[in-house]
Parts: C-alpha cells; structure tokens; sequence
C-alpha cells in the first residue's frame, strides 16, 4: 500500500516539481545578472554617498550609503538567493520523501 502511494504522489507531484526546478534556473540566472549590474550601480551609490559626507549633507550621505549597501550583493540580491535556497531545500525534502 506505501509503495502504491509512494508512485500516485510521484505521478501527481512531477508537474510541481517541473517547475520548482524551472523557478530556481530562471532565479538564479535573474540573481547573477541583477548582482552583476547592481554591484557596479551599488559602486557609484557608494561614492556618490561619500562625496555627501565630505560636502557636509550627512543626511544624503547616509541615505546614499544604505541604498548602496540594499543593491549591493550583500542586501536586497542576498534575500533573493535566501529564498531560493529555502525552494530548491523544499524541492529536495519532496524528492527524497516521494523518489527515494
């Protein structure tokens, strides 16, 4: 009877698992991309909120620097790599319950 069950969830869960492997593929390529032109864009924010710290605006400066710091890989792209992690681990955990 477990065996039985163990291949109609197969059968079901295939389509879903389809496309949580399509969904991680296209997140991380859309991941590297963004921390490529995000970690220049996160450069220029950096100087820009430096400059504001040397004129005397230390308000701007730090605004500048935050922004930096949310598109630089280590903020907003580090949360995106988080969450596909925690999809590609429920992947695995249903791969191993059902394929194994």
């Amino acid at each position: 009877m477990k065996k039985v069950l163990k291949i109609f969830l197969g059968i079901i869960l295939s389509p879903v698992m389809l496309l949580m492997w399509v969904v991680i593929k296209i997140g991380v390529l859309i991941t590297y991309v963004s921390g490529l032109a995000l970690g220049l864009i996160s450069v220029i924010f950096a100087l820009i909120g430096a400059a504001y710290f040397l004129t005397g605006s230390t308000a701007n400066g730090i605004i500048g620097l935050v922004i930096a710091y949310l598109i630089s890989p280590y903020g907003i792209p580090m949360f995106a790599i988080m969450a596909l992690g925690g999809v590609q681990r429920i992947r695995e955990n249903i791969r191993c319950a059902i394929y194994e």
